[in-house]
């Protein structure tokens, strides 16, 4: 069984702009650290805002103060977002991406390597950093719109990729909605197709394969008692892959008091394999999250989290409120 560690750290500076959200000036019941997770204006059941951001800019988190992200899983590199929030505005900037994983879209990658990274219980890295900003257009009591700017950035394309995205609320529904260039970058030099004994590069004359594409994203969620439950759906169609991929997401979520239980199903139809005993065999993929996260108290927060990778992986967060 793999084991993700995962360490967020928000710091609260009291010097930033007043913030109209009571939880910071009154220590009521429900403001506590899971409630935290769950005061986006869409995709509320997602397993944290670093996640939600990186896939629709406008779920940027906009509490007041300063937020350190860190992400280890054993045999994988460091994973970092910033985020700082002022209650009406916020910012986030994270190292790689959620791409390939759980709640992240399906980047372009060969076959062989993605059943090697399995075997191996290797993360999707492709070292992009991601900066995202978020306001409120407007917010009331039973509605209220967000609007958020993405960029994207890919190191070995050096190219910055725009996107757009808007998050809701309407009484107990919310709903939001994404667009946003992306690079892939594939290379050749590595891989041999399954049989052939030269590389793809060697075969193809080519070192590496890389383009642009479009992502967009869909959210609808309705909120009841202490019940959320959302539909997401991510569409792509880069040049790489002969149809175009379509990821649904049904993902939902139960509070109470201190505790946080979400439970999510993926399903994929793309061009993609599976890596089964090793061999890789055609499938459309369909996959379950599960996580529970608890606050002891309103500056730390624990939870334990299984497949966020996509590698049947179990994982551990905390998340520290100071």
């Amino acid at each position: 069984m793999k084991l993700t560690f995962v360490l967020l750290i928000f710091i609260s500076t009291e010097c930033l702009a007043a913030s109209t959200d009571v939880c910071e000036f009154l220590k009521l019941p429900n403001c506590h650290g899971v409630t935290r997770q769950l005061r986006r204006s869409s995709f509320p059941t997602s397993p944290s805002s670093t996640t939600a951001a990186n896939l629709n800019p406008a779920n940027v988190s906009l509490d007041r103060g300063i937020g350190l992200d860190i992400m280890y899983q054993p045999k994988n590199s460091l994973l970092f977002g910033l985020s700082s929030g002022t209650g009406k505005m916020g910012g986030a900037l994270i190292s790689g991406s959620i791409e390939n994983s759980f709640f992240g879209n399906r980047a372009p990658e060969l076959d062989e390597e993605m059943a090697d990274r399995m075997v191996n219980d290797k993360q999707y890295r492709n070292k992009k950093f991601t900066f995202a900003i978020a306001a409120k257009l407007f917010s009331q009591k039973n509605y209220g719109l967000d609007a958020g700017l993405i960029l994207k950035r890919h190191p070995l394309i050096k190219k910055i990729n725009p996107g757009f995205g808007l998050s809701g609320r309407l009484w107990k529904f919310s709903f939001g909605a994404s667009s946003y260039k992306d690079d892939y970058f594939v290379d050749l030099t590595k891989f041999s197709p399954i049989g052939a004994t030269q590389t793809y590069s060697e075969l193809s004359g080519k070192k590496s394969i890389q383009d642009t594409y479009t992502v967009t994203t869909y959210a609808m969620g309705l909120r009841v008692w202490n019940f959320a439950f959302d539909y997401g759906l991510i569409k792509s169609k880069p040049d790489f892959y002969k149809d175009e991929t379509v990821i649904t997401i049904y993902s939902s979520s139960f509070n109470y008091k201190n505790l946080l239980l979400n439970l999510a199903v993926r399903n994929e139809s793309s061009n993609t394999y599976d890596n089964i005993d090793e061999r890789l065999k055609v499938k459309q993929p369909s996959n379950i999250y599960s996580g529970v996260q608890y606050s002891i108290n309103d500056h730390i927060l624990f939870g334990v989290h299984y497949n966020y990778f996509l590698l049947n992986e179990m994982s551990i967060s905390t998340t520290l409120f100071i």
